[in-house]
């Protein structure tokens, strides 16, 4: 129990995987005791959000290799799967890449053993007060006072295109896979269902909805693009981070995070059971964009594509991710707007090579891509932000 005037040594804004597996490392790599860290989250149980997203979306495998999960040992999942005797189908090529299950069951198994449940206060943060010996952290019903901070925000609100706001509006069954109201069990099992987005989820949700009944129809505003991974390998170390990090121009580091993505690529085994949906008839494709969508009942939408072809469909589902907005919102922006806290001209901020943005507060995830580089949204990325905190804090 904390008392209401007590300043705690370390604060975790956000519970998901990155603020989790901070907590996690900052214990274990002795930085700070558990008396004396926090993790302020919204949700009631760590992981909330990843668990729904990737629920939702009917993910099966993760595109991370084995070695990354929310343990500091890169082999201890590969042990736990030894001392559980779990089935060898849990891994899947390219480098071992675990199920969602086993990931899972691994996560709960290290926040169990570490006890990170005990450290999580539920709340929302809404505003960040900088002090020079601690900061206020303002949440929806209390005020936290921490000598530093780690942000590590997840992603913002999912994307919706124009047409499909508009008819949402008008009341036609359409709903975003990544909504906190997503509900596979309202899609009408004998239907035609419009899946609308191009990449991972948008092929994921795609083969999660098609069944002998339920005919889907991907649209996609481009051909289905294939690659294992996010990023190149490289990203991850030396190879491409040495010249990224020694870039002074951040507009260049920005550019080079948008051309090191794959964004709207899948795997290879997700193409071929995609592949083999559309050759039993429960999926058909279309390269296009929607450029209308026309309600003519509540169950019947007529979508209208670039190429001039009208496709109908009862329902539609939106995979089209999350706004790109920078994470955080109005509690980062708030602090942006203090010079003190330096931003890139696209609007992200720029911490040092230990991710602190300003004395005391620390960044992860998506926050800290400038420093990190393209891998800091996923796994990997949390990994990569510990190990820098951490490496001022021991130095």
């Amino acid at each position: 129990m904390i008392h209401r005037d007590s300043i705690l040594e370390w604060l975790i804004v956000g519970g998901g995987v990155h603020g989790t597996y901070l907590s996690n490392a900052l214990i274990r790599q002795r930085v700070t005791h558990r008396s004396d860290l926090r993790v302020l989250d919204p949700h009631d149980e760590p992981l909330r959000e990843w668990k729904k997203c990737t629920s939702n979306v009917g993910m099966k495998f993760l595109r991370s290799p084995k070695v990354h999960h929310l343990d500091l040992e890169p082999f201890s999942l590969k042990h736990y799967v030894e001392c559980e005797s779990c089935e060898e189908r849990n891994y899947i090529p390219p480098n071992d890449r675990p199920s969602l299950e086993l990931f899972n069951r691994h996560a709960e198994n290290v926040i169990n053993r570490n006890g990170l449940k005990k450290l999580r206060i539920n709340d929302a943060a809404v505003k960040i007060e900088p002090g020079r010996s601690f900061h206020s952290v303002y949440g929806s019903n209390q005020t936290l006072k921490t000598r530093n901070i780690v942000i590590a925000v997840g992603n913002g609100k999912p994307f919706w295109l124009d047409w499909a706001s508009m008819i949402k509006t008008d009341g036609a069954k359409i709903m975003h896979v990544l909504d906190n109201c997503y509900c596979k069990k309202r899609i009408p099992e004998q239907a035609v269902v419009a899946v609308v987005g191009g990449g991972m989820s948008a092929v994921q949700t795609a083969i999660s909805l098609a069944s002998p009944n339920r005919e889907v129809v991907l649209i996609s505003p481009h051909s289905i693009r294939i690659n294992n991974y996010d990023s190149d390998p490289g990203w991850m170390g030396p190879k491409y981070l040495r010249k990224f990090r020694s870039e002074p121009n951040y507009e260049i580091r920005r550019r080079w995070i948008s051309e090191a993505r794959n964004r709207g690529s899948v795997t290879h085994e997700l193409y071929r059971n995609f592949a083999l949906l559309r050759k039993k008839k429960r999926c058909r494709f279309f390269a296009e964009k929607v450029v209308l969508a026309d309600p003519i009942s509540t169950d019947m939408i007529l979508l209208h594509l670039e190429s001039g072809e009208i496709t109908a469909a009862n329902a539609i589902v939106l995979a089209t991710g999350f706004e790109q907005d920078v994470p955080g919102g109005v509690m980062i922006s708030d602090l942006a707007k203090d010079p003190g806290f330096r931003c890139a001209s696209c609007g992200f901020p720029i911490p040092d090579r230990h991710l602190k943005w300003w004395d005391g507060i620390y960044l992860s995830g998506t926050l800290a891509e400038l420093e990190i580089g393209p891998s800091a949204p996923n796994l990997i990325g949390a990994r990569m932000a510990a190990n820098k905190i951490v490496s001022e804090m021991v130095k």
